[in-house]
């Protein structure tokens, strides 16, 4: 291996990872078998970054994104079916603890209330039950990364690699719910395990991952955040053979990309008071349901626009919700599938009660055109033959029409929405 080695990351999980194996969970007590860290999902995560970077620097220099150009620039550096990625990355454990069989008891994040509720049917339904997660300081390992032998590097894929890999882990991690604040990782980079040929090449990434382990404020965190993007946006642009700004479009892009542009790519470091990892998921997840933002908003429910958080977002039993497809009369109901706009992730635990963390969203008009939100309510309906009303469900439907400037003031208003929540 020698002369292949680029750098060495040390992993260690700052908030509870769930890693979906067999039948979904992360460990299964039938089998005996714990899900493990996947590389193979990091690069997947890593494949994603790397694409909104290159579709970022491609929009910011001509205002339009080519879907073929910025496949073939991601498939030139981290491979294709046809060709081999120019990396190789690589997990060595240091620590994997057993993963812990969550209580369903007690205050939970709103999301795994959900998945509780889904293990009590199937447990009705006879099957494996249980929601399994690695705890807070559970997983450890080393992340080597080395180059591919016998393959060209040139310098500028060598750091939009590195760049997009940081951005990846730094931004999103790996597991399950990482857009609500699991699967968080601290990051470091082992000083003796840089490539001797790569490391005046990295130094300034490096650097910044120096620095994001010093940091001791939201005001710090932001200013290493934002040197990390600048760095990442500037390789990119190079890397695609574009150099400087060109004019900056209002538009709204067709996908989530990384724009150097903040009301597309808009980024918020935040201080959040939580007594433990776990109460952080909480608050973090009740900064995205509607029943928090009704206590700030003071609207009514159908005016409050969360389709924007992700779908679905509604019950397919009840039929009530948003829904992409609807016809009450022939039981259709859709609720469709469509990640959020906006994650919160967790960068640094500061105290006892004290986190730093990320809030950041993408502007993007990959939305379905009309969504029905579908609600029920308690009231007189009218019943029966005799013309008498009596107390019912009233069934109450709203067509939405999803036009780029419907999705701007949503996006803006729910993004601002989120840190209010995190900040009480």
């Amino acid at each position: 291996m020698k002369g292949l080695n680029i750098l060495t990351l040390e992993l260690r999980n700052i908030t509870p990872v769930i890693i979906g194996g067999y039948r979904a969970t992360t460990f299964s007590p039938s089998l005996g078998i714990a899900e493990r860290f996947r590389v193979s999902e990091l690069k997947g995560v890593w494949r994603w970054w790397f694409r909104a970077l290159t579709a970022g620097a491609l929009w910011d220099a001509r205002g339009h994104v080519e879907g073929n150009y910025v496949r073939e620039k991601v498939r030139a550096v981290l491979g294709s079916t046809n060709s081999a990625s120019k990396f190789i990355l690589q997990a060595h454990v240091r620590k994997e603890g057993k993963p812990k069989l969550l209580s369903c008891k007690g205050l939970l994040p709103p999301r795994l209330k959900l998945l509780c509720m889904r293990g009590r049917e199937r447990r009705d339904e006879g099957q494996e039950n249980g929601i399994y997660y690695y705890d807070v300081g559970d997983l450890e390992y080393d992340l080597r990364l080395l180059k591919q032998p016998r393959m060209e590097l040139r310098e500028d894929e060598l750091r939009v690699g590195v760049s997009s890999l940081l951005v990846a882990i730094i931004f999103q991690g790996v597991g399950a719910i990482t857009r609500r604040g699991f699967g968080a990782w601290a990051l470091r980079v082992s000083r003796n395990n840089v490539g001797k040929e790569y490391a005046g090449k990295l130094e300034d990434y490096i650097q910044v991952i120096d620095k994001l382990n010093e940091i001791k404020s939201s005001n710090d965190a932001a200013n290493v955040i934002d040197k990390l993007i600048h760095l990442a946006s500037d390789d990119f642009s190079k890397f695609i053979g574009i150099s400087g700004e060109g004019g900056m479009s209002e538009d709204v892009p067709p996908c989530p990309i990384v724009s150097r542009n903040r009301n597309i790519f808009r980024i918020s470091i935040q201080d959040v008071k939580a007594s433990s990892p776990m109460d952080l998921l909480i608050k973090i997840g009740n900064a995205t349901m509607k029943a928090t933002w009704r206590r700030h908003l003071r609207r009514p429910s159908n005016e409050i626009h969360t389709w924007i958080l992700g779908l679905p977002r509604g019950q397919k039993r009840g039929m009530h919700g948003y829904a992409v497809n609807y016809n009450r009369r022939m039981s259709i109901f859709d609720l469709g599938r469509r990640p959020s706009a906006i994650s919160i992730h967790p960068l640094k635990r500061l105290s006892d009660d004290g986190w730093i963390c990320i809030v950041y969203g993408f502007l993007s008009k990959d939305w379905p055109k009309t969504l029905y939100h579908i609600s029920l309510k308690r009231g007189k309906r009218f019943g029966g033959g005799r013309g008498k009303h009596k107390m019912g469900e009233i069934i109450e439907e709203k067509v939405i029409s999803i036009s780029d400037n419907l999705v701007r003031d949503i996006f803006k208003t729910a993004f601002d929405m989120v840190i209010t929540c995190l900040r009480h």
